[in-house]
């Protein structure tokens, strides 16, 4: 009952957070509110983007459906009941994966009150859908392995795929908890469940293989415009992005103008492989010219993506005054789950207790090797703060000398 109360107090309290400061519909969230229009105007719900990957403009697509079109009220009120859920996640993952009843009440709480995830609650964005599934993602592994079931293995591998289109800076992600499960569920019977996660991971590619070959006949899973170079020459160019950056350097809005198909009808093929061609040699061209300059500001990514200065994405009222607190408190955060992972290192522990633990770091490691190749502003890493704020409370729970 105290479970379910506190996930109801989280709902309430990230509507009554992002109350504090509306957010204004710009960039990303017109680009994302227009993929859905063209989803909820087609037949079937069935259109593709160039450069936006399907999951959460379905999802707005979906909800403008059932509550009215553009209805964002109701899409926040929704964001927030997933965001308060992976609370709820969380709990079940550390209570009954890593049978540590303490520690997962603790989560829950800690993730409920953190306003890193609650601020993007209000924003048309897919942070909170992408933390959703790859959560999910987690915890269906979790029942795959404790009980070796055919079903539990499809809607692991459809729940992974989700997770990988939602954000294309997660398509590799997929592969940590899906090769860890495989090799944990080594039996007789391994093909099965080889086959049967791949049906999965097919079902959640159903939709970009039919809207990306209809329109663009492009046999393609994710973006017909390359995500990689994309992101390759983003990452050498944008070396920081400080909180609340709306413009660009020249190069990158150039580049936002020539390099997605939308904006240029008629584009064929050969011509996007062209384009990405181009910017790869472009970004090789900025690494060879000054090779050291771009290791470091790889290392210095790897540990600025991770910081937050700010709760609201666009617009943060008394910014400020509070940004050293907000700082403050990430930081602090962050200590804890460092902690959380250290405490759990080398303990004895179940197959699938070691397979959680496993899976968790290995995403934060996937998100701070990878994400340094990229833009990697602040935002980029929220989706794994679920993860984070489950080893912290284990951090807190090994200060407190709770059992770690």
């Amino acid at each position: 009952m105290l479970v379910l109360l506190i996930f109801l107090a989280g709902v309430l309290f990230r509507l009554w957070l992002i109350s504090l400061a509306p957010q204004p519909i710009i960039n990303d969230q017109m680009e994302y509110g227009m993929y859905a229009t063209k989803i909820y105007s087609a037949e079937w719900f069935l259109a593709p983007h160039s450069y936006r990957t399907y999951p959460y403009p379905l999802f707005l697509a979906g909800m403008y459906k059932l509550f009215g079109y553009w209805n964002n009220f109701a899409v926040f009120t929704v964001q927030a009941v997933l965001d308060a859920s992976i609370g709820l996640i969380i709990y079940a993952i550390v209570y009954y994966g890593l049978k540590k009843p303490k520690e997962a009440f603790i989560g829950q709480l800690l993730y409920t009150l953190n306003p890193f995830t609650s601020g993007y609650v209000g924003v048309l964005l897919a942070e909170i859908l992408s933390a959703f599934f790859i959560i999910v993602t987690i915890g269906t592994g979790m029942i795959l392995l404790k009980t070796r079931s055919i079903i539990w293995a499809v809607v692991f591998g459809l729940i992974a795929g989700l997770a990988a289109e939602t954000r294309n800076a997660a398509l590799i992600w997929a592969v940590i908890p899906i090769g860890f499960a495989l090799f944990w569920l080594r039996t007789a019977n391994i093909k099965r469940f080889v086959a049967a996660i791949t049906i999965g991971l097919l079902m959640s590619f159903i939709y970009p293989l039919i809207t990306n070959w209809r329109e663009y006949r492009e046999i393609n899973i994710m973006t017909v415009d390359s995500f990689f170079a994309k992101e390759f020459f983003n990452g050498a160019v944008l070396k920081r992005l400080p909180p609340f950056t709306y413009r660009y350097p020249y190069e990158v809005e150039y580049m936002f103008w020539e390099y997605y198909s939308g904006q240029h009808p008629g584009r064929t093929t050969q011509e996007r492989r062209q384009m990405a061609a181009k910017y790869v040699k472009k970004t090789w061209d900025i690494i060879l010219r000054d090779p050291i300059d771009y290791l470091k500001v790889r290392f210095d990514k790897m540990w600025y993506m991770w910081q937050k200065e700010n709760i609201f994405f666009y617009v943060e009222p008394g910014f400020s005054s509070h940004w050293r607190w907000t700082y403050v408190g990430n930081l602090s955060l962050l200590v804890l789950a460092i902690l959380g992972i250290a405490a759990s290192w080398k303990r004895k522990r179940s197959a699938i207790a070691t397979w959680i633990y496993t899976i968790m770091v290995g995403s934060l490691v996937y998100a701070t090797l990878v994400f340094s190749i990229s833009h990697a502003e602040y935002r980029i890493t929220i989706p794994f703060y679920p993860i984070i704020i489950a080893f912290a409370a284990i951090g807190i729970g090994r200060i407190t000398r709770y059992e770690a």
